[in-house]
């Protein structure tokens, strides 16, 4: 049996229940580690009010059911900022992630954006690598305060 993947980068307000749902589980790690992770504060009300505001959802579907998830939109530097990313940790490992970079990353220049920009936690090593092998680079190092309250080291990264 084949999968049937597509993949959408304006999912719309009747995604977010599925969406968030995706979310929580993949970010569901970090409760397991005792740390914190503040999409675990957000709602599928939160992301139909940020949908609602601009911000835009892309997902990814295998036979039809959302596996991956990322919120996205434009920075005033002309790049495409991602964030949020997320894959149902049993089809980790499958190329997801990667192909829903690539998407963005097509769009974004389609759209004259010069490219893609996201933050990541800087003790993600994996993830951080991840993006390096899809063409993005540290550009610098800094803290994020989570919606939790949490003060997080990360990394920014931009496409080279």
């Amino acid at each position: 049996m084949t999968d049937t993947l597509a993949i959408e980068l304006d999912a719309g307000p009747e995604v977010a229940d599925e969406a968030m749902a995706v979310m929580h589980r993949a970010f569901d790690e970090y409760t397991a580690k005792g740390e914190t992770a503040g999409v675990m504060l957000e709602t599928p009300e939160t992301l139909r009010a940020e949908l609602a505001q601009g911000i835009r959802l892309a997902v990814v579907r295998v036979d039809g059911a959302v596996v991956a998830v990322a919120k996205h939109q434009p920075t005033d530097a002309g790049l495409r900022y991602f964030g949020r990313l997320g894959v149902e940790p049993g089809l980790r490992g499958r190329g997801l992630a990667g192909a829903l970079v690539r998407a963005l990353r097509d769009d974004a220049r389609a759209a004259g954006l010069a490219g893609l920009t996201c933050t990541v936690r800087a003790a993600e090593e994996g993830n951080i690598a991840l993006y390096q092998g899809l063409g993005m680079e540290i550009c610098g190092h800094g803290e994020r305060v989570s919606r939790t309250g949490a003060v997080i080291a990360v990394v920014e990264m931009r496409d080279a």
